[in-house]
């Protein structure tokens, strides 16, 4: 038998005219969401994700201190994305995939 679908958690909310939305309470219980939770929206292109503030910073904290360690600056880590791009694209035109 096939593998079984991810079990998504679907909700709706209503903007207002003002631009609020209410999370549903399931919502705001799984993501840790209280009165006065700061939450960031994180624009992929495709979909829009929610979390908190200090979870994204505690996921950032991880690239700070590597970052530290490493002596990777915003510029070499940019170079670095530009090297490994070219090289991916001369790859694939190599190989025809």
């Amino acid at each position: 038998m096939g593998k079984a679908l991810p079990s998504i958690m679907a909700q709706v909310a209503t903007v207002t005219s003002k631009g609020r939305v209410t999370l549903p309470a399931s919502v705001r219980r799984k993501l840790g969401i209280r009165k006065g939770t700061r939450i960031v929206f994180l624009d992929s292109g495709k979909e829009m994700r929610i979390l908190r503030e200090d979870e994204l910073k505690e996921r950032y904290s991880v690239f700070d201190r590597i970052s530290r360690q490493t002596k990777l600056t915003p510029e070499k880590l940019q170079a670095l994305v530009e090297d490994t791009k070219k090289r991916v694209w001369k790859r694939h035109l190599a190989t025809g995939r």
